[in-house]
């Protein structure tokens, strides 16, 4: 090194020297690190992406390891720098509880969220072995037993979503917490409505420091794999433009069944960018969502935290800019209760679709049969019956186009001996041979596309009435008679000691029926096809309607045992007439 360049390198560090100098009388030691810290969070401004690729390090409190909130430094790029602040003072764990006719709702000051949410309806009791307890609905355990929690990675103070808030006002509906670090402050709030299952959430963020800060506001409901039939479909959902999209706790961060495909990686939890509605957790018959009016720059996140067992939905927006001496709030409307869709109508921002209805195009079906459902109940005042009565009343809507369905494939089996004789003749010579089929079917006035048509114009019934059963939570604990009591879920009469199998006899009964349904209903095809088609159908059906709902399986069964007296009674008229 030269002399100029020496001379030049202690210049600048006495200039340097008397820079930090002057700089330490002026600003206090905390706004000093501020200041030196802004180049850094200057060249963050342009990471707009969050990080999805890699969990951050919980801290020792054991706070929940979140990977969606940190900053993505590019290669090359400057590293985020987390400030590091003298000591908070302690602040002491603080909870409460909010009781209301509806509800029973528990806050806590450490991360400022929900540990509980109870119902109190007693339509909505859980049945337990030693009886019936109030309903849960936020079933959650330590470390994940707080729900709306706020880690806000991007301000750069570390995980804040297990930071213990103060507790700035309280009253009979509501609390207001407040915490401060580094010059930000975030304030937190929550309003109960008494009247509904619903409740308001403010959350405002105030820059006071010497830095220009971009709060994405990202919320967490955390969802757990819990004991229970009513947690047994738990998944997470989002409305996302306008259409309901869902992703089942037990597959989250896990390989899919076609994942040796080539399919997407369970590693990258899906996220779902702008024009997001809602975002929450989603039970059979009930759901707990946080609802946004900032649609346009709202994004969901299903983050797997435990893969199968504990995953959250993440509501975050779009990273803006508060500079120094501002302060920037955003307002949620929260609701956590059942899925009826009169309280979810009232609730509005489409918060009805988190019902499966099924399909886009089968949905007004769906919800036809289910209000029908009520109404025959209004009468006879059993589900049990009221899904036999619905049954048989769609069995007589449907009986012109089954007439016409069976008394095809009646007139299809009387031409089986032709058939047989035209198979042997022209054997050799297949384009012959449905030559002579076709003159057949037109001299005997039989369309052999006859018995398929009726059968996919009663398909849209059948699957409307499929999910209506599925989706009304009117079944739920609804008693049938004897051992059958909850429609809504498999009934089991005993089980079996040491290998614990569940004996479930409407399943056995609806498997039965399908059989002699299959052994009356007139077959066309191969002989050997038959008798696989008469052994294997009853049999998958009868494996898959094992686990599903009582009330389902009652349906099925009944419209097999109608599906039977009607073919008897059409192949009676059919013989009678061919007698003649």
């Amino acid at each position: 090194m030269d002399r100029n360049s020496i001379m030049a390198f202690a210049l600048s560090m006495l200039v340097f020297t008397g820079w930090a100098m002057w700089q330490s009388q002026r600003h206090p030691a905390s706004e000093l690190v501020l200041e030196q810290l802004q180049p850094a969070a200057e060249a963050m401004r342009d990471i707009r992406d969050l990080s999805l690729d890699r969990p951050s390090p919980s801290d020792s409190r054991g706070s929940i390891p979140s990977r969606a909130y940190e900053a993505r430094t590019a290669p090359g790029e400057v590293e985020a720098v987390v400030e590091v602040l003298p000591t908070a003072p302690a602040v002491e764990p603080w909870s409460r509880v909010f009781e209301f006719p509806l509800y029973r709702v528990e806050v806590t000051n450490r991360g400022a969220g929900l540990l509980s949410w109870t119902l109190l309806d007693e339509r909505y009791t859980e049945r337990m072995p030693d009886g019936e307890r109030p309903l849960e609905v936020l079933a959650l355990e330590a470390p994940y037993d707080i729900s709306l929690r706020t880690p806000l990675w991007e301000l750069g103070l570390g995980d804040l979503g297990n930071e213990v808030y103060e507790v700035e006002k309280e009253d009979m509906q509501g609390v207001a917490f407040v915490l401060e670090r580094g010059g930000i402050t975030i304030r937190k709030e929550y309003r109960f409505d008494p009247e509904s299952y619903g409740f308001h959430l403010s959350m405002s963020i105030q820059n006071d420091s010497n830095r220009v800060i971009e709060p994405s506001f990202g919320v967490e409901w955390l969802a757990q794999t819990s004991p229970g039939q009513d947690f047994t479909e738990q998944s997470l959902l989002t409305l996302h433009n306008g259409e309901v999209q869902r992703e089942a706790l037990a597959g989250l961060g896990k390989p899919g069944f076609f994942s040796f495909l080539g399919g997407g990686d369970p590693n990258e939890p899906p996220t779902y960018r702008r024009d997001v509605g809602w975002v929450g957790v989603d039970l059979k018959y009930f759901v707990s969502v946080l609802m946004t009016d900032r649609v346009r720059t709202a994004t969901a996140v299903f983050e797997p935290i435990v893969p199968g067992e504990v995953g959250a939905a993440i509501l975050k927006f779009e990273p803006e800019a508060l500079p120094p001496g501002n302060i920037v709030t955003h307002e949620f409307r929260g609701y956590i209760g059942p899925k009826e869709p009169a309280l979810l109508e009232q609730v509005g921002s489409d918060l009805v679709k988190s019902i499966d209805f099924g399909y886009q195009w089968i949905a007004p079906l769906t919800r036809f049969f289910g209000s029908f459902l009520n109404v025959v109940y209004s009468f006879v005042g059993n589900y049990g019956v009221a899904i036999i009565i619905m049954t048989i009343l769609v069995r007589v809507f449907t009986l012109p186009i089954m007439q016409r369905q069976m008394k095809s494939m009646e007139r299809m089996r009387a031409l089986q001996p032709q058939l047989k004789e035209l198979q042997e003749k022209y054997k050799e010579d297949r384009q012959k041979l449905s030559e002579e089929q076709m003159k057949m079917y037109k001299r005997e006035g039989v369309n052999p596309l006859g018995g398929c048509l009726p059968m996919l114009l009663q398909f849209p019934v059948f699957i409307g009435l499929f999910y209506a059963l599925q989706s009304s939570i009117e079944l739920r604990h609804a008693p049938f008679f004897g051992y059958i009591q909850d429609l809504s879920a498999p009934a089991t009469l005993f089980t079996i000691p040491g290998i614990e199998l569940p004996i479930r006899l409407l399943p056995l009964f609806m498997g039965a029926s399908m059989v002699l349904q299959q052994r009356l209903t007139p077959m066309t095809m191969d002989p050997a096809q038959a008798r696989m088609m008469m052994t294997v159908m009853p049999v998958m059906m009868t494996v898959l309607f094992y686990q599903f709902p009582s009330g389902l399986v009652l349906y099925w069964m009944v419209s097999n045992l109608l599906g039977i007296a009607h073919q008897i009674w059409v192949g009676r008229m059919q013989r009678a007439k061919s007698a003649a």
